[in-house]
């Protein structure tokens, strides 16, 4: 089999960019929580309960999705990723019960298996393929700093938008701009060594299980993925109640929600001079930390101007991204890096379906406040085990095994 030439896998890079551009200029950002709540009379509390079926699709789907990549190739995936994106953000927009929202969010969760971890072996498999994995944490960084950039476009738009046409239209016309994301991916070229292996399906499941057995370290950081992820509900399901809450108009949301995205960037573009400049161990300890802080500011700080607490949290979600799989890509495989990198999002799911919907609860039937206290406890009170268990590992450089990686195998 023919090699892919050097400039053909410095184009996957650009078209990576492209790819999580269009994925993300979605003009739903600022208002999808106003939308299910004014427009289609779900409490918050049912907000956040008709996500877990999304969740739960993901917890099923998420490995056999990224096993179907390591097997099959990461491009077919991918592609299959940008269709079901589209597909049911459209669906999403022009729902009018809550079971039609509620298969939007099954097709949404699909796709979404499909994605996460998928694009990151990708990414990683075309840089190593140029003997240029060491440029991971920076180029994936920039990627997602193109992606929440895309994120503020749409934030700034779609509010406007909902404003002078209704809550809707921003909606549909974010599932056209999705489809535009299947065409960069039809342009993506296959990494080397993705498919020179022979392990069947049920052998990568097998062996990434073994191997999430066998390493702590990239056990406890699919754990710690899972503990950053209890910040991304303050920015997800609270902020636009918050907003609306302190009378700021739908007009204006996207506007308030501006600086949250931009802390994003910023997190995305630092990761790999944080990690590189701050260290390893101090960077993984700042983030739950800056979440602890975002947490008890919305609960103690009855102001609008509270609002900053939201870009504090957002940063250290967002670094989390690039830093945790870069962590797990450097210690496993190419015949199990999308699997073993999805497990990330797996794990996201299922501190997800719990913990979004009692929060959610504590809102409605007690106090926005109670819910954020208990958002800090639940991070702090977990963080303190998971490091003291992490901390024989974390910081050091990842051992090498004797299975020789497939990306070196090649093929002919």
């Amino acid at each position: 089999m023919q090699q892919p030439s050097t400039a053909n896998l410095e184009g996957n890079v650009r078209k990576y960019y492209l790819f999580h551009l269009f994925l993300n200029l979605q003009l739903w950002w600022p208002i999808w929580i106003i939308y299910l709540t004014e427009m289609r009379g779900l409490t918050l509390a049912q907000v956040t309960l008709i996500d877990i079926p999304f969740w739960l699709c993901i917890i099923f789907l998420q490995v056999p999705g990224a096993a179907l990549a390591d097997r099959f190739g990461r491009k077919p995936v991918l592609i299959a990723s940008a269709t079901l994106f589209a597909i049911a953000i459209v669906f999403f927009g022009l729902a009018t019960t809550f079971w039609l929202l509620l298969v939007s969010y099954l097709i949404w969760g699909v796709g979404f298996s499909m994605l996460w971890g998928v694009e990151s072996a990708f990414l990683y498999d075309s840089l190593k393929a140029m003997g240029r994995e060491d440029e991971y944490p920076r180029i994936y960084g920039r990627g997602w700093a193109i992606a929440m950039a895309a994120q503020v476009a749409g934030t700034l738009i779609g509010a406007p938008l909902a404003e002078a046409t209704d809550l809707q239209t921003p909606i549909v016309l974010s599932g056209a701009i999705s489809a535009v994301a299947i065409l960069a991916a039809l342009t993506f070229v296959e990494p080397p060594g993705v498919k020179a292996h022979h392990l069947t399906y049920g052998e990568i499941v097998s062996d990434s299980a073994s191997l999430v057995r066998r390493k702590p370290d990239i056990r406890y950081a699919i754990l710690f993925f899972g503990l950053v992820t209890i910040g991304s509900i303050a920015v997800v399901f609270f902020f636009q109640p918050f907003l609306v809450d302190h009378d700021v108009g739908v007009g204006s949301v996207g506007i308030w929600q501006t600086p949250m995205r931009i802390a994003g960037i910023i997190a995305a573009l630092s990761a790999h001079r944080l990690m590189s400049g701050f260290g390893e161990r101090r960077t993984f300890y700042m983030m739950p930390v800056l979440v602890v802080a975002g947490y008890l500011i919305l609960a103690t700080w009855d102001s609008i101007y509270a609002a900053i607490a939201f870009p504090i949290v957002f940063f250290a979600v967002s670094l989390s991204q690039p830093t945790v799989t870069d962590y797990i890509n450097r210690r496993v495989p190419t015949e199990q890096r999308a699997t073993m990198v999805s497990l990330t999002n797996l794990i996201r799911s299922a501190v997800l379906i719990p913990t979004a919907p009692l929060l959610g609860l504590l809102a409605d039937e007690v106090s926005a406040e109670a819910a954020y206290f208990a958002g800090a406890a639940l991070v702090a009170g977990l963080a303190i085990p998971l490091f003291a268990l992490w901390w024989p590992t974390l910081g050091k450089a990842p051992e090498r095994g004797p299975v020789p990686d497939a990306a070196s195998a090649g093929g002919s």
